[in-house]
């Protein structure tokens, strides 16, 4: 569903960040990027969303080129959520007016039937819909911005760091409600994560980035269990990035 193929990006007149990046994520998968700070992965996702456009390479949508397609044109003609790392929320506005923020470019009928949709399936933010979204508590404020970019019904989700300044307990919540719009919809959801182990619980595969470039990548069960993935997560320089090295996180 997703491809990204050699690119290459970077911001403004800048080196290179991303430095011939690979990557696929299919319809009913999580992929999850990982890697230390300052590996590429941030601008990755902004790539496949179009907040940065590709020097090189390509970001492919079931085989349509959409890398020079803006942001906002992906949401609404495109079938794509982004869910930002912060001020993912209007603090000032009630629960369901961030919700319907996402379907504002739909029909008045069709943007309430799928309002009436979305508080059923998260009974906790029905609850409070008329409350201001400054009230919620971090958990809740992560899940209202899932359902914001849910209501426009998007085939493929990106998340940055969905964890981002919550406590152990919330992350998980937060990381099972994720595994649930994946098992109830089908959708492929893309997500950079510093919380690679919480992460890699609910990924399907995962890809793992140094110095700009895929240094692993593969099964989410088999990074788990190993080492170099751990020597390159906490930011140490991998002996090898390619040829079978590389691969054998795949096996």
């Amino acid at each position: 569903m997703i491809r990204v193929e050699t690119v290459r990006a970077g911001y403004d007149e800048g080196p290179d960040i991303l430095r011939g990046i690979d990557l696929a994520a299919a319809a009913g998968e999580i992929v999850t990027i990982l890697g230390p700070n300052g590996c590429g992965k941030s601008t990755l996702l902004k790539c496949i969303a179009g907040f940065v456009r590709p020097r090189d390479g390509s970001v492919k949508l079931e085989g349509r080129d959409i890398g020079a397609i803006p942001v906002h044109a992906k949401i609404r003609h495109h079938h794509m959520g982004f869910v930002p790392q912060t001020d993912n929320v209007f603090s000032t506005l009630t629960v369901a007016e961030n919700i319907l923020l996402g379907a504002r470019h739909l029909q008045s009928v069709e943007r309430g039937v799928r309002f009436t949709r979305l508080m059923t399936q998260y009974p906790s933010l029905a609850s409070k819909q008329d409350r201001k979204a400054s009230a919620l508590s971090g958990g809740e404020r992560q899940i209202l911005s899932l359902a914001r970019a849910l209501i426009s019904h998007p085939k493929v989700l990106l998340l940055d760091e969905p964890s981002a300044g919550l406590s152990p307990l919330t992350t998980h919540e937060v990381f099972s409600a994720i595994a649930e719009i994946r098992d109830r919809t089908g959708m492929c959801i893309v997500m950079v994560e510093q919380n690679a182990f919480e992460a890699l619980g609910v990924a399907d595969r995962a890809y793992v980035l140094s110095l700009g470039r895929v240094a692993l990548e593969g099964r989410a069960s088999v990074l788990l269990a190993d080492p170099e993935m751990r020597h390159l997560y906490l930011g140490g320089e991998l002996t090898t990035v390619a040829g079978n090295d590389r691969s054998r996180a795949t096996a």
